[in-house]
């Protein structure tokens, strides 16, 4: 069924999606305990809310160059 449904524009599932589901993708304990994780690699997660603006702001107006102002 997906591939006939990943031929449409906006497929709803993809075979590639369907061979992604046939696995886990949780982090198994045997992996916590080797450090296989993000925090045994010294990653600590973040919320998207503080990463994106870094990624837009060359989407302003002026790109870097414009720096934010108070309306007043």
């Amino acid at each position: 069924q997906a591939s006939i449904l990943q031929l449409l524009p906006n497929p709803l599932l993809t075979k590639d999606q369907v061979l992604q589901l046939r696995e886990h993708n949780v982090v198994s304990d045997d992996a916590i305990k080797a450090a296989r994780t993000l925090a045994g690699l010294g990653i600590q997660p973040q919320a998207i809310a503080t990463i994106l603006p870094s990624y837009l702001w060359r989407f302003r107006a002026a790109g870097q160059f414009q720096q934010r102002r108070p309306i007043a």
